[in-house]
């Protein structure tokens, strides 16, 4: 009976562990902007999500953090008005920049930067 039960929870052990490997970290880093700026980008639940951000300084940042799933996509767009800014959009995966993007005086397109996780 013991063997059965010690086989049970060593199961349970291997396959919630499994499931860990899939998981990583995804940060969205935005910096650069001395003004206002838009955002768009997709969250943990792959929703879009569009806000705006006030900025002083080009030392001033943006994060957004969650986990998702090896495969899952990733994507964040950013635009601003000032013609004296600029705009860097980093994607970091479990700490490593996985993609970047920068302009400066840009200020009709959107600087996009998005891919899959990958396996």
């Amino acid at each position: 009976m013991n063997k059965i039960l010690v086989s049970i929870i060593c199961f349970f052990f291997i396959l919630s562990s499994c499931s860990d490997i899939n998981k990583k970290k995804v940060k969205y880093v935005v910096t650069g902007a001395i003004s206002a700026y838009n955002l768009q980008y997709l969250d943990e639940t792959n929703e879009l999500v569009k806000i705006e951000v006030e900025s002083q300084s080009a030392q001033e940042s943006w994060t957004h953090s969650y986990i998702a799933e090896k495969g899952d996509i990733v994507y964040i767009s950013g635009n601003y008005k000032d013609i004296n800014s600029s705009l860097k959009i980093m994607i970091l995966i479990d700490g490593s920049i996985y993609k970047q993007a920068s302009n400066t005086a840009d200020t009709l397109s959107y600087l996009t930067v998005s891919g899959t996780i990958p396996y």
